[in-house]
């Protein structure tokens, strides 16, 4: 190692064109990483984290199999590597007020009138919130959107869901109108979940009272940047009235025995079917694109009741100016590691030739061949190290000063592409994701943990590979070595 530190302060010029090569092919590959992720990220804003995953519906394109059984599917397949579902339901939680309760009313049904003062033709909404059920919020539009920023707690998370957690997230509003707080409980009514208007209300008007038990636990609560109480014209359509749980709570609440007593009833009066779970939009992740149907025959062959389709979730995000760029720095990023090993190669090729008669006086002395390759290897590891922590520390830098201008770029490049193509998304999106995502970038920690450590990573992988092929050149020239004739002797 002495050795090896003597000749690199000796030979100051080939250690630092060494260093230099090195130091270029490091930093680039981590600021290649860097873009494309940022890229990555960009186009996840615009276009959701279900490209690539299939509708999972009939021929009607309706979904028909219910979580259970999706999860069920994708327990024993290969090729389905995740599973995503949304339902929503208007629903009533007999403990918790929604904003604007009584501002809306609708007429009274015949048979609720007995329940009411006489005379009364109208009465208040009592299906106030919109609960969506999700495997997690994530997939959701004000979610990756940035219209809903979370205040507390955490959203909905997969994690949330496969461990079945009684997990509610509610927005800001709801908890300070009924006073609630992370840790409160409140209860869904079952029946407004599984059930049209008629029997929520009849529920409401205390059929389920002592059934009410399905508790959940405020985990979560949110702020929406859109405010849509004025234009809203039913309470469960303002975006404050929405709540979040994991789909998978509802499968355990459609296998109650007292909700089956209230199930689909044939003529003689007994129930047929449990309270289903289908979700309103169903979706399979695969492994490889190119089984998709060969999976679609598959599972057709289980026999269900109606044929299952599985049709790709259609987005724009492939012709993005995020995807096109990051496709297109990938490429670059995978020829400046072959390029720069090809020039690192070169230069210690004939850095080795130019000390060709030290190489050949060590190995006359009776030095090990072995440990003059290892001697001369050292010195090529010592500044390729050197090159990668000067790489980490400039990566830092450019990190924090380029984040936001590269995002900021990618932004108004979508957004740019989208009035060019006058895309109806444009009015859906508005500024909501880059403020939010603007926010995350000015967090060290964050920027640390999702974009510094997996460029070092790709960076260390690719300099761990290239020593290794340069290890493989100096053994073999090396072992080539005429020791006699090198020091201007004879063999």
């Amino acid at each position: 190692m002495r050795y090896a530190l003597r000749n690199i302060v000796r030979l100051k010029t080939r250690s630092f064109l060494s260093f230099a090569i090195a130091f270029a092919i490091l930093f680039l590959s981590m600021l290649g990483v860097l873009t494309v992720r940022l890229c990555e990220d960009n186009r996840e804003r615009f276009f959701g984290p279900l490209d690539g995953a299939y509708h999972v519906t009939d021929s009607a394109y309706t979904p028909f199999l219910s979580y259970e059984a999706a999860e069920y599917l994708e327990k024993y397949s290969e090729a389905i590597t995740k599973t995503s579902a949304v339902m929503e339901r208007t629903v009533s939680f007999p403990d918790m007020e929604y904003i604007g309760k009584n501002d809306y009313a609708r007429e009274t049904f015949g048979w609720e009138r007995a329940y009411l003062p006489i005379g009364t033709a109208q009465t208040a909404y009592h299906e106030g919130f919109l609960l969506c059920a999700v495997t997690s919020m994530d997939i959701l539009k004000e979610v990756y959107g940035g219209d809903l920023v979370m205040t507390e707690g955490t959203a909905i998370s997969e994690k949330n869901n496969a461990d079945g957690a009684n997990k509610i997230v509610i927005s800001f509003s709801v908890a300070e109108k009924n006073g609630l707080k992370l840790g409160d409980r409140v209860h869904l009514d079952p029946f407004s979940v599984f059930s049209e208007e008629e029997g929520a209300v009849s529920a409401y008007l205390g059929f389920s009272e002592e059934y009410s038990a399905y508790e959940y636990i405020v985990g979560g609560i949110y702020e929406n940047r859109e405010n849509n109480g004025v234009s809203a014209s039913l309470p469960s359509e303002i975006n404050e009235n929405k709540v979040y749980i994991p789909i998978s709570t509802l499968t355990e609440m459609a296998r109650d025995p007292y909700l089956l007593d209230f199930g689909i009833r044939n003529e003689t009066g007994l129930s047929e079917e449990p309270p289903s779970v289908i979700p309103d939009r169903l979706y399979f992740q695969v492994n490889n694109t190119g089984s998709v149907k060969i999976l679609e025959k598959k599972i057709n062959e289980i026999g269900f009741s109606e044929a299952l389709l599985l049709s790709p979730y259609i987005s724009d995000a492939a012709s993005s100016p995020s995807a096109r760029l990051s496709e297109i720095v990938s490429l670059l990023l995978v020829g400046v590691i072959g390029m720069g090993f090809a020039v690192f190669a070169l230069t210690v090729f004939f850095n080795m030739k130019a000390r060709n008669r030290e190489l050949a006086v060590l190995t006359a002395l009776g030095q090990k061949r072995s440990c003059v390759v290892l001697s001369f290897f050292a010195e090529i590891c010592i500044l390729t190290f050197l090159a990668f922590l000067c790489g980490i520390f400039l990566l830092m830098g450019a990190v924090v000063l380029l984040a936001v201008p590269i995002s900021n770029y990618l932004y108004e490049a979508e957004f740019s592409a989208k009035i060019t193509h006058e895309s109806a998304d444009l009015f859906l999106i508005g500024s909501g994701a880059q403020s939010a995502a603007t926010e995350k970038l000015e967090d060290f920690d964050f920027l640390f943990t999702r974009y510094i450590i997996p460029s070092t990573a790709l960076s260390a992988l690719a300099a761990v590979l290239i020593l290794l092929l340069i290890f493989g050149i100096v053994a073999f020239y090396v072992r080539k070595i005429n020791a006699l004739s090198g020091v201007g002797g004879k063999e």
